[in-house]
């Protein structure tokens, strides 16, 4: 296997063997990468804080289940918070009366139903039980959430029951959060069974945005779950740098910058 050089591809590349052999040692990661065993704990210690793995003293193990990214709903620990409330305001400007709409788990997705206008009647469709709960502030919107497994470390209903509940569920505009959007034009989600129910979206959905920051872009994750191709536009912040207008430009992205 080519040996990642950036931190980004080397850690996506421990999450992958911890998905395939469930634990992994400090002294294997740093003959495999040829790097030392400092810099593997630095991964490992960095990891932790984003997925469910666990560390361990020689190691990190992730148990009998899937590598799911953790999503907080902790204010104080939203990454790029500043960044995600004005991508936040201008998603929720485009909502209009009467629509369906489907808002993801993601933190940014979240944070648009903060800036609502309190009399916009809307259908909204929902996969987590926080953004359930925010929506449920606005007297003049109707929730509807998806059944299907719970699971527990994120809070999201998923899996086969979901996706064929969100198929029956015409959509006129969907708001999802990406947890990458690599070089390679596709998007990327930090976990399998929530990446499934995001591709179902686009064969009910008129419309699909993706609310990402600017770091996300040209960085991957470990389950891709559809391509800009299939998005209707992007809404991210000015830090978005030439590279990735460059990337927007080649696959045709209607780019909306929050200001």
């Amino acid at each position: 296997m080519d040996i990642p050089v950036k931190k980004s591809e080397r850690c996506l590349a421990i999450l992958e063997i911890l998905q395939k052999q469930h634990k992994v040692s400090v002294n294997e990661l740093a003959q495999r990468f040829g790097i030392s065993e400092m810099t593997v704990r630095r991964d490992l210690n960095s990891l932790a804080c984003q997925y469910n793995i666990s560390r361990t003293h020689g190691g990190a193990e992730l148990g009998n289940q899937p590598v799911v990214r953790m999503i907080s709903f902790d204010e104080s620990r939203i990454a790029h918070k500043d960044v995600k409330e004005k991508i936040a305001a201008l998603a929720a400007t485009m909502i209009r009366n009467g629509q369906r709409i489907f808002v993801d788990a993601g933190s940014t997705t979240r944070i648009m139903l903060n800036y609502l206008d309190e009399e916009t009647r809307a259908v909204v469709v929902v996969n987590h039980l926080k953004v359930a709960e925010q929506a449920l502030q606005f007297a003049n919107l109707s929730v509807i959430m998806l059944g299907g497994d719970m699971i527990r470390i994120t809070n999201c209903s998923s899996g086969p029951v979901a996706e064929e509940q969100l198929k029956k569920y015409p959509l006129d505009i969907a708001f999802i959060g990406a947890a990458a959007i690599g070089t390679d034009g596709k998007l990327y989600d930090g976990y399998s069974p929530e990446a499934r129910l995001k591709s179902s979206i686009f064969s009910v959905a008129q419309k699909v945005y993706v609310l990402a920051d600017s770091s996300k872009i040209n960085t991957y994750d470990l389950n891709e779950f559809g391509s800009l191709s299939q998005i209707d536009g992007l809404i991210t912040d000015s830090g978005i740098d030439e590279e990735g207008m460059l990337l927007m430009k080649r696959h045709r992205v209607n780019v909306m910058i929050a200001e």
